[in-house]
This record gives C-alpha cells, structure tokens and sequence, in this order.
C-alpha cells in the first residue's frame, strides 16, 4: 500500500503498556469530553472540529461523554457516511475451488445513521467478570484446546483485566449489553464511529502502520484512534455488531431482485452462514460472518439517545464516492462474487442505480472489447464472466496495464461479474 513503511513498525513492542486509568462512578447526566482532535466550536457559519457537532439551530458543540463503571460512552453526532470498502484487487480465483463471499460490503457508498452513544473501547475482562460475578452473564470460554490470549511476558499482570474480553459469543456479548440497558451497535454505527464521514481505509487514516497490531492489547494502551476519537477499532481483536450476516449485503439497495439461484455455486455457504453475524476489523469496510467464541473476538456496547440527551449533527459533508464511473461506456462500482455465467447475467439485469438524479438500467455483462476499453476502472485480476465467457487479467493484477485475456470456463463454475451501460452520464460529481 503506498506510504507503507517497515521503518519502526514494532518500536511499540519495547513500550511499556500504561495501566487504564480508573473511571469515576456513573453520573446522571453527560458532561463534556474533550476530542483528541481539536474542537472548534463557533457559530453557524464557522467551521467545527471533529470533537464536535452541530445542533438544531446550527450551533457548534462540543460531543458529549458519560462516565459509567467500567467505561465512557462518548456521544456521536447523526450524519451521512461513506459505508462499505473494496479491495486491493478482485482475486475471484480462489472461488472456483471453494466458493464463498469476501467483499460482501462493497461497493462504497453513503449511508447515514442518526445520533448514538457508543463505548470508547472495548468491553474489558474486568468489565465482564464483573458481570459473570453478579450471575448476570456466563463465563468466556474458548474453542477446546485455544487458551485465552495473553500479555507478552515481560507485560505487567495488573493490566490483564484491561485487556478485551474475547472468546464470547455473539449471544452472550448481547446479554452484557442489554444488562447494562444497552445493546451491540450496527455495522452501520461501527463504520461511521471508526471511519467518520471522510471515507478512510482504516481507523486512524489510509496509511497501514502501527496502529495495527495483531494481538491484544490494553485499553489503556497504544491504540489506535478512530475519527471520533474512540479507540480500539483496529487494534486487538474483531468485534461483533448486531448484524446478522447477508450474502451481498453491499448490493442490496441496488438490485430490483435478488438475483441468485436457490441452487446455484453459494448454495452451500449461504446455509452455513445462517445464524451468523457480523464481525469487524481494522480496514472497517470487511465484513466475516463467526458465529462462534475467538480467541480474537471481543466487542463493545452502543446506546440510543436518552429523552434529555440533545442529538447532534457531524458539521462536515461526506466525502465523494463514485458509484459510476465512465463516460460512453459506464462500469458500476460493486461486483458480484462467486456466480456462474447465468447468475451474473441476472445480476446486471436486475441493477437500478440511482445516480444523478436518474435511475440508470440496462446494465450487461461486458464484452472482452468493453473490459479493455475501461480497464482502469475495472480492476484485476479476475477471472470476471463476460458476455461471451470469461476474461483474467494476465500477471495476476498486480501491475497497471496488464492486459487482460480471454479463458476457458464452464458456465457453471463460480466466478466474479461486473455490470455495464451505454450512454453517457456525467460521473465527476458525487452521489
């Protein structure tokens, strides 16, 4: 990824790990938290910091947080975001030997939540312990034979009961949150809390450095901060949301119809994904369907507004998304993964974008001619169904301006499938 460096990216290793400081006792009311960004509060007409939102007559204010026993909840203006990721690339190789989904998010696209509380990180060992000691909540257990994560040995055994509580299951992370009056947030509230309304790739920004580690750490630790200020989102474990997982989640708004068949290449992994829910990381557009105890799985609790609780708006705009792009020849911007030939024929009959004011149909699968002509768009390597069959991208995709080739393929195996249209739409301005 450009901007990636090696230089110091374990230094934080030799650190020593501060312990989480202590909370105060819950209070009845919020009080004001200050942003590790600088807030700006100012009239209508100025400009707000992130530590900030707007309220109903336009005015800048500072966010709000509550102290409760083990955590603060930090208040999080309503607004429209940019929800959803694509990849590096669309390796859709892979699925002809196993066929499952990995981009169930794409494409990028707005979306908006309206104001909620959340918990600046992760629900604690110490937190849930205390649950389990009230009768309140059962114990974590990992999968036989995996043993709870622990510190580095040269770490300090006071701060293990600050380290996420992992190895818990989707249910009983729901039963702790709604102890507390609370629940688990949505994968839409968990994208805006850690990515903001500036479409990010990661938590922190775009560049892949030391804010992601591998391994649990404490609270109180070196984490990273997401745009709010909230920690956690990238470091440690993954984190259940609400979610229930969906095949093609990402497309759904776009689609007249489904457009997968009952038998077709998914119909084994979509029974084995009932039941499941989804579980986020790091690069905050992924979606993984477990819904199983991990060793790396922990999660945190998010709230509605109270009845005195004064909702707020972001006072900055969502950042552009490109849901089409092209001139002539226009490529929509999410894919469909793991279909045969048929399937992906459907899928493009069945796309209604609305863009610009207009609702754009007519979609096709591309020719090898079309995939040539728009190739900067289209994203390699592949293999990708065609009108007349299927086409990879020589060189595994890794290189701008590898040609693209036509492959033989039964039409039956599962491959990936991107839509097309004639005509021209303006595309240099946002959704």
């Amino acid at each position: 990824m450009s901007g990636c460096t090696n230089a110091g990216h374990f230094d934080w290793v030799d650190e020593p790990i501060p312990r989480p400081r202590e909370v105060a006792a819950p209070i009845p009311e919020p009080k004001s938290v200050k942003d590790p960004t600088p807030a700006s509060p100012s009239d209508s007409a100025g400009s707000c910091g992130r530590g900030t939102g707007r309220d109903a007559t336009g005015q800048c204010k500072t966010l709000q947080h509550r102290e409760l026993e083990f955590v603060q909840q930090i208040q999080i203006p309503g607004g429209t975001f940019v929800r959803g990721d694509i990849p590096t690339e669309y390796d859709a190789s892979a699925a002809r030997v196993r066929p499952d989904t990995h981009w169930s998010g794409n494409p990028p696209r707005h979306d908006r939540v309206e104001a909620f509380w959340i918990d600046l990180h992760e629900v604690t060992r110490r937190a849930y312990g205390a649950c389990v000691q009230a009768g309140e909540c059962t114990p974590a257990e990992c999968p036989e034979g995996v043993a709870m994560p622990a510190l580095p040995p040269a770490a300090e055994e006071n701060v293990m009961p600050d380290l996420p509580q992992t190895c818990v299951s989707h249910a009983q992370a729901t039963t702790y949150c709604h102890r507390l009056g609370f629940r688990l947030p949505s994968e839409a509230e968990w994208e805006y809390a850690a990515r903001g309304v500036d479409a990010r790739i990661y938590p922190w920004g775009n560049e892949l450095g030391d804010e992601l580690r591998v391994m649990l750490m404490p609270v109180g630790g070196p984490v990273d901060l997401g745009y709010f200020g909230l920690r956690g989102f990238g470091t440690s474990g993954r984190e259940w949301v609400a979610d229930a997982f969906t095949l093609d989640a990402g497309l759904a708004s776009f689609l007249e119809r489904p457009f997968r068949r009952a038998d077709g290449p998914l119909r084994k992994v979509a029974a084995s994904h009932s039941g499941s829910h989804v579980v986020k990381w790091a690069r905050t557009g992924a979606r993984a369907p477990d819904s199983k105890p991990d060793p790396l799985l922990g999660f945190r609790c998010a709230a509605d507004l109270g009845p005195k609780d004064e909702a707020l708006e972001v006072p900055t705009a969502a950042a552009f998304v490109p849901l089409v792009v092209g001139d002539e020849l226009q490529i929509f911007g999410g894919v469909a993964e793991a279909v045969d030939h048929a399937e992906a024929q459907v899928f493009c009959r069945v796309l209604r974008v609305s863009w610009l004011g207009q609702v754009l149909d007519d979609w096709r699968l591309p020719s090898a001619d079309d995939v040539q002509a728009i190739e900067i768009w289209f994203r390699g390597p592949g293999p990708f169904w065609v009108a007349d069959g299927a086409i990879h991208q020589s060189g595994g995709g890794r290189a701008p301006g590898e040609p693209w080739q036509m492959e033989a393929a039964d039409p039956t195996e599962p491959l990936a499938a991107r839509c097309v249209r004639g005509g021209a739409v303006e595309s240099t301005k946002g959704l």
